[in-house]
């Protein structure tokens, strides 16, 4: 079994007496992708935000460490970006600030940190745009923009929420393969996708929810028996070997019964 990065025993989000999400023993592999996916798109963020320690109540363990607390910084954690706020901003620079805290961001980058960011535009295919305004991007490159400032951050971690705006089908499978080749090298990434994503072929983890709740998680390959009924499914991290693939056609119309 591969290390963990999350061996959670017990995930709560609640709102009033409302119960949002909890999740019992769920488990997200290190140096992997693992895609999550719920049949109500909130049910993911909400998710990832408490993965990142915004919401609700934890009992469990990352990276073998106590979970992220609530309201502070962790920096084994990256997110998404924020978007561009300054439109004039050459692409390379916005993604440099990911490399660099607030208090860097007038000292000159360091070797190591252009290198970065190098490679994170590459990862998205942005390369050639490097000089480029933010202004002139479009959409789909705004939001590779924000991927590759998030790539770019030294976090062992990486939590993509809504990921997928304005980018098309194959970019998502393009950026999906790239990641599943980069996570090995010592990132671990966890990434929502909406429900019939062909890019949830290319995850290594899936995490499945319904209703609130966790419905399957294990390797796409693992979670076939899963897509015929509605039964919590626990696989044994990559008990199948990793590149086995299941298609996503063959997952159940709707999550939720």
């Amino acid at each position: 079994m591969p290390d963990l990065a999350y061996q959670i025993e017990r995930l709560q989000v609640r709102r009033g007496n409302d119960s949002l999400l909890d999740c019992q023993q769920l488990q997200i592999p290190a140096h992997r992708v693992t895609a999550v996916i719920a049949a109500h798109a909130p049910e993911h963020s909400l998710l990832l935000q408490a993965l990142a320690g915004a919401h609700g109540r934890q009992q469990g363990r990352l990276f073998g460490q106590p979970l992220p607390q609530a309201g502070r910084h962790d920096a084994r954690i990256a997110g998404l970006a924020p978007a561009a706020t300054n439109p004039r901003q050459r692409l390379c620079d916005y993604v440099l600030q990911g490399r660099l805290p607030a208090s860097r961001w007038l000292l000159r980058p360091s070797p190591l940190d252009r290198d970065a960011a190098t490679l994170a535009l590459r990862l998205v295919a942005l390369e050639a745009q490097a000089g480029q305004r933010l202004a002139n991007l479009t959409p789909s490159e705004q939001q590779l923009a924000r991927i590759a400032r998030s790539l770019a951050q030294p976090a062992p971690l990486l939590l993509l929420d809504q990921w997928t705006a304005h980018l098309s089908a194959q970019q998502q499978l393009l950026l999906m393969q790239r990641l599943a080749r980069l996570a090995p090298t010592g990132r671990t990434i966890v990434c929502t996708l909406p429900e019939h994503s062909p890019a949830a072929s290319h995850a290594q983890w899936l995490v499945l929810l319904a209703g609130g709740r966790l419905l399957a998680q294990g390797s796409p390959a693992q979670l076939q028996p899963a897509a015929s009924g509605h039964q919590p499914y626990h696989a044994t991290p990559f008990a199948s070997p990793p590149g086995s693939q299941h298609p996503a056609a063959a997952w159940p119309a709707r999550l939720a019964a």
